[in-house]
């Protein structure tokens, strides 16, 4: 019988050389996730009981009011909610392992420095050379 435990993810990281207009949308990316963010940690600090479904399920309702969040993926914004509560679980243990802890902090500009396509539809075009294109296969933009 398969044993879950022993299933690993394979992750990759990739070195980019981005152009200028790729920059661009890569930063405004990270300042959107960063948004994202500190209005789910507001969200969370709003809540007297912890309810990660609950807090998710805003992320639609800020495509709504406010359409720079439509830009990014939204597996790209539910992972932000992720990250939030990976970092409080952090948080949890580091405070069960006896260390003394503060709370979940805003995320400034300039600290906020990655972001995550977890899903399928991109893929590496093999261009032959050192620098290959990244291509998303919903919208079919080639980047480099």
């Amino acid at each position: 019988m398969w044993n879950s435990k022993k299933i690993q993810k394979i992750t990759h990281k990739f070195r980019l050389y981005p152009n200028k207009q790729i920059e661009a949308k890569m930063l405004e990316t990270l300042e959107i996730c960063r948004q994202a963010y500190n209005i789910l940690l507001e969200e969370l600090n709003k809540q007297k009981v912890i309810n990660k479904t609950q807090l998710q399920s805003i992320l639609p309702d800020m495509k709504i009011c406010d359409p720079k969040f439509k830009k990014v993926h939204s597996k790209t914004l539910q992972y932000e909610c992720y990250r939030l509560f990976s970092n409080l679980k952090a948080l949890i243990k580091a405070k069960q392992n006896g260390r003394k802890i503060g709370k979940l902090r805003f995320k400034g500009k300039n600290w906020f420095k990655t972001f995550t396509y977890n899903q399928s539809g991109f893929k590496l075009i093999n261009t032959g050379k050192r620098h290959q294109t990244f291509q998303d296969w919903r919208n079919s933009n080639q980047r480099q």
